[in-house]
């Protein structure tokens, strides 16, 4: 069973009378262990297929992770599966500038409860393999 799967995903930008089809109807599947990278020169319309993964939102939307369907999940289920299930990796990292590279770590688990002497543990742990 796939991992993330998509039903002609389309994803438009610019304006209606010059649209921008940064994806256009796209079936994709990646299976457990498989890698995914969206690379292209700026400009060539990543943000825009990024929200697609972290909001579940697309102009034609079928965005499943394992078998639940993106677009309907609520703000928080959906702030609760990118805490937890999925990464990402922007050209401005968008990390918390006051916090140390450790804590920007650690920061999903203690948004979850963990004590954040556990959090830090937990990325001590996952940064030294």
């Amino acid at each position: 069973m796939p991992i993330v799967r998509t039903d002609s995903l389309t994803r438009i930008y610019g304006s209606a009378t010059h649209p921008i089809y940064a994806l256009n109807k796209v079936n994709l599947s990646v299976e457990a262990g498989e890698f995914l990278a969206v690379m292209g020169p700026s400009g060539s319309g990543k943000a825009p297929c990024s929200t697609c993964w972290r909001s579940g939102t697309s102009d034609q939307r079928k965005v499943y992770l394992r078998d639940s369907d993106l677009s309907t999940m609520n703000d928080d289920a959906l702030s609760r599966l990118r805490r937890t299930e999925l990464g990402f990796i922007f050209q401005f990292y968008n990390l918390i500038p006051v916090l140390t590279a450790r804590e920007n770590v650690a920061m999903p688990l203690i948004l979850d409860g963990v004590s954040r002497a556990e959090a830090l543990k937990q990325a001590d742990e996952h940064w030294q393999g």
